[in-house]
């Protein structure tokens, strides 16, 4: 006999002598008589969680949170928290679910989103050949094991082993393909693993090229296995199980190590030599670019001569100018101040006349004898008489 306490927020479950229980839900106080105290477990979920409840008659039901329940016994078997499907935008999710009569029917769930499964369905889980951790260029069966199928373009790795060509020499090809899923209903319903598919038709379109090429051929032909025309096969199949190939990549190829060491010295040798053509060919383009400049620097130089004896010849003929126009200017100088010189002497003996014979009217007025006056101003000198005598005839 002892009382016990329920908090508010808990539940528990009180089970009697016979087997008999009964929930009680906090806040409460109960006594207890022959009786056990059972306090209930709680789980939780938040907003990217459900609980995963089964319950005693063997159906399972899926609460999504955010939510709380108790594990009561007395109505569950077992209560457990199970994480939701988180969906990116680039992937989508395939649910199954469970009909009556045993039929289950199915449905795509574009991202993003987050998924809740009822209790009725299940997701489809994929496994393809998957990149070896170790081998970026070897697929290995089932090691890609995923839910969320991505939508986006994807590539991968792959070298076509044993490759034999018409002279019996073998090859390993290296591809890189890129690709893309186009039709989800076509690939679930046609492939349960697309990429060996892939791979097989791949390696059936190398063989079928390689295989009637010499060494040698092949050797002039690899640009040719970066052509979609290459691979017919790869292409047809692809469109057959909802895939679409965007690029196939050649990587290049490997052969035997006697064979490849072979190649690698012819390669070297050709390098060598491409290396001194192109080294004469810079050495030619070097010296003609000498000559070509020195020509034109020898042009440049006539041509500043030119300009420079022109420039003199402008220069005297400017001083030749000057000095005639100076000589111009005194000319004219000297012209305009004999001029002015004349003119000044003309004014003067003007003026003196005008004097001179406004003073002899004075004087004329005055009754002076301006005959006497004027010679003796100018006195006339004596004259010499002339006298011509006629010639004197005498008689014979």
């Amino acid at each position: 006999m002892k009382f016990k306490t329920v908090r508010e927020g808990e539940q528990a479950v009180i089970l009697n002598h016979l087997g008999e229980g009964r929930l009680v839900v906090g806040p409460q106080r109960v006594f207890l008589f022959r009786e056990r105290f059972n306090r209930l477990t709680s789980k939780t979920a938040d907003r990217y969680q459900y609980l995963e409840i089964q319950e005693n008659n063997g159906s399972i039901s899926h609460r999504p949170g955010p939510c709380l329940e108790f594990n009561d016994p007395l109505k569950y078997r077992g209560c457990v928290k199970q994480e939701a499907q988180c969906i990116d935008g680039n992937h989508v999710l395939v649910v199954y679910r469970r009909l009556k009569g045993g039929q289950a029917e199915r449905r795509i769930i574009q991202g993003p989103a987050v998924f809740i499964p009822g209790a009725e369905e299940w997701v489809h889980e994929f496994q393809w050949h998957g990149t070896d951790p170790e081998n970026k260029a070897r697929m290995v069966p089932g090691l890609n094991k995923f839910t969320q199928l991505p939508t986006i373009a994807n590539n991968f790795y792959y070298n076509v082993r044993e490759v034999r060509t018409s002279d019996d020499t073998m090859l390993t090809v290296k591809i890189m393909m890129f690709y893309q899923m186009e039709d989800i209903l076509k690939m679930l319903d046609t492939t349960h693993d697309p990429i060996a598919d892939l791979i097989n038709a791949l390696c059936a379109d190398v063989i079928s090229f390689v295989g009637p090429l010499s060494y040698g051929q092949f050797v002039e032909c690899t640009s040719q296995l970066s052509s979609l025309k290459t691979y017919p096969q790869l292409v047809q199949r692809a469109e057959s199980v909802g895939f679409e190939v965007q690029k196939v990549v050649f990587r290049g190829y490997h052969a035997s190590e006697q064979l490849q060491e072979m190649q690698n010295n012819a390669i070297e040798s050709r390098t060598q030599l491409r290396l001194q053509r192109e080294i004469e060919d810079q050495e030619q383009k070097l010296a003609a670019l000498k000559l070509d400049r020195r020509q034109q620097r020898s042009a440049m130089e006539q041509e500043m001569a030119v300009k420079r004896q022109a420039h003199k010849q402008r220069l005297e003929e400017l001083r030749q100018q000057h000095r005639l126009q100076i000589e111009e200017m005194v000319l004219s100088q000297k012209l305009e101040l004999a001029s002015h010189e004349t003119q000044a002497r003309l004014e003067s003996k003007k003026a003196e006349e005008t004097q001179k014979l406004s003073h002899l009217q004075n004087l004329s007025k005055l009754d002076v004898n301006l005959n006497k006056t004027l010679k003796l101003e100018y006195p006339v000198p004596p004259q010499e008489e002339i006298r011509v005598v006629p010639p004197s005839f005498t008689k014979l």
